[in-house]
């Protein structure tokens, strides 16, 4: 029976000295829960260590959230400019007129495997000459 009101105590005492690091403290308080389980039955109770009262650490304020700023994008591109839709639509279409091939040359010739490897700057470039392509098919 000491073993198991020995875990038992050491048990309750970890869990009210739990975090705070002290293990004299807990040791303290588990060998006074010990003494109190064993001396129940003889009709004496044991002095209790005392336990030291942890303050709570208050949470430094956290700063306030800064929404960061608006930037504001045209919904279309300028008229001059060539939107990645508008490129894709006509490789669209040189892939239903039958030209993957000519379309994989073109996109070699801009250095990319895909759309999505075309640098945006190429677009216009790369829109005209796909544009030619079907015109001279």
């Amino acid at each position: 029976m000491s073993e198991a009101s020995r875990a038992i105590a050491l048990q309750h005492a970890v869990a009210l000295h739990h975090g705070s690091g002290d293990l004299d403290a807990a040791r303290a308080t588990a060998e006074a829960f010990h003494d109190f389980i064993v001396n129940k039955d003889q009709g004496e109770i044991a002095e209790a260590a005392p336990v030291k009262v942890l303050e709570k650490k208050k949470a430094a304020p956290k700063p306030a959230k800064v929404a960061p700023p608006v930037v504001e994008e045209d919904a279309e591109p300028a008229a001059d400019e060539v939107s990645k839709e508008q490129v894709g639509e006509v490789i669209e279409a040189m892939l239903n007129a039958d030209m993957r091939e000519q379309a994989v040359e073109l996109f070699a010739k801009y250095k990319a495997k895909s759309l999505s490897g075309v640098k945006p700057e190429d677009y216009a470039a790369l829109k005209q000459d796909a544009d030619d392509l079907l015109l001279n098919a």
